[in-house]
């Protein structure tokens, strides 16, 4: 009798947790100058139209939003699947913007599903900071979640890992608005634990922004356009064909000419999506970062879109990583290698990889290990958001020891190349 009692009891959790009735805020994307955005997730079994829900932004400590109606964007008229999110982000793109123009950067462009708000006088919803109240809500002004608080006391300026600028934010240390501990709202991408399954419905009376949300590093985008859900069905991750792909493509050659295709398996036959993380730029004579490549994120398709920029590249292989996700989850990322030739017809006879190890990885203390089976010419370590972080010329030596001593905790790439004019890209965790 208590076997059953308690099957039923698990039956019955197991159906709570699956019979979710309404959308969440899953992610919330504070990053640097324009870089905002706020993903919705459906956590229910069926579909939702968007239509009848709007988002809504309480600004610097407010009660209630102004009159006017410039506080406010209602949701466009689409069905946002079960299990899945939609990605809204501030809709700057102007690439020769500067200033409160500024434009999002590429890479959280690509992750978009529509961009809202680009004139603040009309809706200045998504121009959120840290110290702003985030709402998701009917149409008929009913609470369906909210991230942060509103209502006074607004936070205090608090310090920001990495950083000495402090900002206006909630942080991880109770009270949480008091500037007391470390920022978390500014300058941070932050997502909600799968865990969380039912939106906050009322204005808390303190928000703790790690209760239910996880946190990243400023200008993090890899988390967006999937969602990993306790509410969600079992589903395997979709997986890439090959361990690595190799692309050649001619230095003269024209825009829109197709680098290659990458593509992945998905068991569930999911609708599968593919972005670039990292790797995709090239520093001018002029030190202008341009970006060579841009990827069809529902087909895996890979286009040179700025020609110019390889002609003056220094490098002859171009290291690209590359996520696929299902909206259930993300895969590792893949490396793709861009290997740029001089001459067209040629073949991959130029290209010579080196046997390389990076020890330890992830880093743990204050030196980085670079061993490889030929002569070493430059070291260049550049973070996640392409700066460089560390750079040595090498004296052609096959065992290279880097300080690894200033660099923060995160992701880096690790660009090698050899006195053969050949290169490597590596991943590495700094912890």
């Amino acid at each position: 009798m208590n076997r059953i009692l308690l099957l039923v009891i698990s039956l019955l959790i197991t159906i709570g947790l699956k019979a979710q009735s309404d959308l969440i805020i899953s992610e919330y994307v504070e990053g640097w100058s324009n870089n905002k955005a706020i993903e919705i997730y459906n956590p229910t079994s069926s579909a939702i139209n968007l239509a009848g829900y709007q988002l809504v932004r309480y600004g610097n400590g407010e009660d209630i939003p102004p009159a006017e109606n410039d506080w406010k964007i209602v949701l466009p008229d689409v069905d946002l699947e079960s299990y899945k999110t939609y990605v809204c982000v501030l809709d700057k793109r102007d690439p020769n913007g500067t200033g409160q123009e500024a434009p999002v950067w590429d890479q959280l462009q690509e992750r978009a599903d529509v961009f809202l708000c680009p004139n603040y006088s009309v809706s200045n919803t998504l121009y959120h900071n840290g110290n702003d109240a985030v709402a998701l809500e009917k149409t008929n002004g009913t609470l369906v979640d909210l991230f942060g608080r509103w209502g006074a006391p607004a936070p205090s300026a608090a310090a920001l890992p990495g950083s000495d600028r402090p900002a206006e934010c909630w942080t991880d240390t109770d009270p949480y608005f008091t500037g007391e501990g470390i920022g978390v709202t500014a300058d941070h991408t932050l997502y909600r634990k799968p865990s969380i399954i039912e939106g906050l419905k009322e204005n808390p009376i303190f928000f703790n922004p790690l209760e239910q949300w996880d946190s990243l590093s400023a200008n993090t985008f890899t988390q967006l356009g999937w969602h990993k859900s306790d509410a969600a069905p079992e589903n395997a991750t979709p997986v890439f064909n090959k361990e690595q792909f190799a692309f050649k493509i001619w230095k003269q050659a024209a825009d829109n000419t197709v680098l290659g295709t990458v593509t992945a398996n998905d068991v569930e036959n999911d609708e599968l999506r593919y972005y670039i993380n990292t790797g995709n730029f090239i520093y001018d004579s002029e030190d202008v970062r341009r970006t060579p490549f841009e990827m069809n994120r529902e087909t895996g398709v890979i286009s040179l879109v700025d020609a110019a920029s390889l002609i003056e590249s220094e490098w002859d292989t171009l290291y690209i990583d590359v996520t696929v996700n299902d909206g259930f989850s993300q895969s590792e990322s893949v490396q793709v290698l861009a290997i740029l030739t001089d001459d067209e017809q040629s073949g991959f006879e130029n290209y010579s990889q080196s046997n390389v190890r990076i020890y330890p990885n992830p880093v743990s203390n204050e030196q980085l290990n670079i061993s490889a089976s030929k002569p070493i010419n430059r070291i260049t370590i550049v973070n996640i958001v392409g700066q460089v972080s560390y750079s040595q010329f090498v004296n052609h030596e096959d065992i290279v020891r880097v300080d690894a001593s200033s660099l923060k905790k995160g992701v880096y790439l690790v660009q090698i190349e050899y006195s053969d004019k050949t290169s490597d890209n590596k991943r590495i965790i700094r912890n």
